[in-house]
This record gives C-alpha cells, sequence and structure tokens, in this order.
C-alpha cells in the first residue's frame, strides 16, 4: 500500500519563500561582489612589495630565498609603519575632541553612535508585526515603517564629529591591513619563483639538436 503525503502552501507561506529566495539570492551576489572585490584590491596592494624589492633583487644584491623573505618582511613591515601614521594621527584628533567635548557638556559617556544616526534613515525593525513564522524559521513579512528622518540635532554636534572620525580611522587602518597581508603572500610567492630553476620549457633535444651525434662521436673516441 502506498502512503502519500499531502504538501500544500498557503498564499502566505507562497509569497515568504519567495521573499526567503530572494533575499538568499541578493546575499550571495553581495557576497560574491565582496569577493570580487577584495581579490582586485588584493592584486593592487600586492604589487607594491615588488616596487620594494625589486632593486636589490636585479642587482644581485640578494642571492637566497632566505635573504629575499628577510628583506622582504623588513621592507613590509616598514612600509607598514609609515601607512599607519595617518589613522592614528585621526584618532588622536578624535580623542582631542572628545575631550574637549566632554568638558565642554559634563558629560563622559554618551551613546555617540545614537546620536549619530540622527542624521541617517532608520527603520522600525522590532516591530513583531513586521515578521511571521515560516517552518520554524522567523522572516521579514513587511519593510518595517520608517522611525526617523535624517534631522539636525544640535545638542548632538560632538557626535557628527567623532562617529566620522572614528569610522575613517577603522576603515583606513583596515585598508592598511590588507595592504600589508596582500604584499606578505605576494613576498612568499616571490621567494619561489624568483630563484625557481624550472626544465618546464626545456627540451635536451631541441635546445641541442647535434647532441645525438655529438654522442656517438664521444662513443666512437672513447673507443
Amino acid at each position: 500500500m502506498r502512503h502519500y503525503v499531502e504538501f500544500a502552501l498557503s498564499e502566505n507561506d507562497k509569497r515568504l519563500l519567495f521573499i526567503l529566495l530572494i533575499v538568499f539570492l541578493i546575499i550571495f551576489l553581495l557576497l560574491g561582489l565582496i569577493g570580487v572585490l577584495i581579490r582586485s584590491v588584493s592584486k593592487v596592494f600586492s604589487k607594491r612589495i615588488d616596487y620594494e624589492i625589486h632593486e636589490a633583487v636585479t642587482n644581485r644584491v640578494i642571492t637566497t630565498p632566505e635573504q629575499l623573505k628577510k628583506y622582504g618582511i623588513a621592507k613590509n613591515n616598514r612600509l607598514f609603519f609609515k601607512q599607519a601614521i595617518p589613522p592614528f594621527l585621526i584618532l588622536a584628533v578624535s580623542l582631542l575632541m572628545y575631550l574637549i567635548y566632554s568638558f565642554a557638556t559634563g558629560i563622559w559617556a554618551e551613546d555617540y553612535f545614537g546620536h549619530f544616526s540622527s542624521l541617517l534613515y532608520t527603520w522600525d525593525w522590532g516591530d513583531p508585526e513586521n515578521f511571521a513564522e515560516f517552518w520554524g524559521l522567523t522572516l521579514l513579512r513587511r519593510w518595517p515603517p520608517l522611525a526617523n528622518e535624517p534631522h539636525f540635532v544640535a545638542e548632538y554636534w560632538g557626535a557628527y564629529i567623532l562617529v566620522p572620525l572614528w569610522l575613517t580611522a577603522i576603515g583606513y587602518y583596515l585598508i592598511i591591513i590588507q595592504a600589508y597581508v596582500s604584499r606578505a603572500m605576494m613576498l612568499e610567492k616571490r621567494t619561489h619563483t624568483v630563484f625557481e630553476k624550472s626544465l618546464e620549457d626545456f627540451n635536451y633535444f631541441n635546445d641541442k639538436k647535434d647532441a645525438p651525434a655529438q654522442d656517438a662521436q664521444s662513443s666512437t673516441e672513447k673507443k
């Protein structure tokens, strides 16, 4: 006897399933684009190590992979510390602004990011009516209503200065770290390829066509 399981979706379930598929597709595309962007930027950053070690390698100052790696690491570290100066200067400026703002207001702990959000569009994601249950999953049923439109609050002037400084410094430093890692990976590759000995495109008889005749002559002379 065959048993059949009745499987049916309501219109609401179909709508939620369609939304779920669209969300997964958007996430997949965004992750792919981010991956391509990171790879492209890393490729650009990695070329800097060639510039740093080119003169020492082409002038035969470096003769072993170990010397190349040691020299390249020193160059990469020096460049990293040099490039890290601007974000730390931005952080120093933000610290000075924080002290000035705190002394002026007498408040040393505030929700700076919350205050800064007054300049942004925000939506009411906490409303439970925006979500629905679908096979044990909580999914977005409708787009949340607008909770805030950009507006300026004079009392939040400190947040309007500090938050952009913090975000700029953090973003700047993350880019520098990515550049450092990209150069380190390229350096590791160069330590193998610069001194690599390969016979992949070499053929004894193609490069030395008279080799059989010379071998025969050598054998005759030996006799």
